[in-house]
């Protein structure tokens, strides 16, 4: 069953985290006296703010799977011909009804990637989709592994936590970003950059500055519950087959689960393009932990 109050208690510490941030960044940039000079209240600001926030996490939990199928060209498959479509089908749906949920669409998408995603907008609207060079690379028992670790994430509505916290993410980045090095811009040098240096410099500062700790909330809930899904994968078909998928995956050039296909939108993007060289501290930054972690806390949990 979806866990409403582990979505609920992410979104909450997510949008506590954003206030806080935005708070501090009307603060140090003394928004309160630029707005002033555009006959524009704080109040109006903020509420104008959470407006936004409101319909960015709206559209990344309506639009969700139809961002992914048309970023990644997934197909639907309606009525399998194919002996691996068949085998396929047969699969999601024995683990759909060990999970109790009910079985999602199935799409292919043509990549050499090796991937795999859940979207929709829950356990009765989700969509499972996975790549044809997933296909290709893997046997029939880590495929297994790999759908019950996806279909894992239906059962516990991460897709749906994830989709409507990154919405708020970059609602509450973004916009605000933009506006203050608008303002500030317009204030000190009367927009004579056109969105130069100076727009570009406050534009990055505000991102780094809000975006960085619910980010930060947001990539530690996302690694948990990869914890959670290859746990439920092992329980239902077998630790061993669990483990051979990660393995034959971490020797792989494109690790499977390398990035969520949500609409996390830019912030998550920049932060982990900033991080991206400085070693061990780019995990805490990633969405997903490391390939051959994830094997440890597996033969750890001694799941056969």
């Amino acid at each position: 069953m979806m866990n409403k109050k582990t979505t609920f208690y992410l979104v909450f510490v997510t949008l506590l985290a954003l206030l806080l941030n935005l708070g501090g960044a009307l603060y140090i940039l003394d928004l309160g006296h630029f707005l002033k000079f555009f006959d524009i209240s704080i109040g109006l600001f903020i509420s104008l703010i959470f407006l936004v926030a409101i319909l960015g996490a709206t559209i990344s939990f309506v639009f969700s799977e139809m961002i992914a199928r048309f970023m990644l060209g997934v197909t639907l498959i309606k009525q399998p011909s194919t002996y691996l479509e068949k085998w396929l089908f047969t699969s999601v749906e024995r683990q759909s009804r060990q999970l109790g949920i009910v079985m999602p669409q199935i799409g292919v998408f043509y990549a050499s990637d090796l991937n795999a995603f859940t979207t929709g907008w829950g356990q009765r609207h989700a969509m499972f989709a996975v790549s044809s060079g997933l296909l290709e690379s893997l046997d029939q028992d880590e495929l297994e592994a790999v759908i019950g670790h996806e279909l894992a994430h239906i059962e516990n509505g991460d897709m749906v936590s994830l989709a409507i916290s990154q919405g708020i993410i970059v609602s509450l980045t973004e916009l605000p970003a933009r506006l203050f090095g608008f303002f500030i811009d317009a204030l000190i040098l009367r927009g004579r950059s056109q969105g130069g240096i100076a727009y570009l410099s406050v534009y990055w500062f505000c991102m780094l500055l809000m975006g960085l700790l619910p980010h930060f909330i947001v990539m530690w809930f996302s690694r948990q519950r990869e914890y959670s899904a290859d746990k439920t994968s092992a329980l239902i078909n077998g630790g061993e087959k669990m483990i051979s998928a990660l393995q034959r995956l971490s020797n792989n050039q494109h690790p499977l689960f390398l990035k969520q296909i949500t609409a996390f939108g830019l912030t998550s993007a920049v932060l982990e393009g900033l991080v991206g060289d400085i070693g061990k501290y780019k995990t805490i930054f990633s969405s997903h932990p490391p390939l051959n972690k994830r094997i440890h806390v597996i033969q750890k949990r001694g799941i056969e």
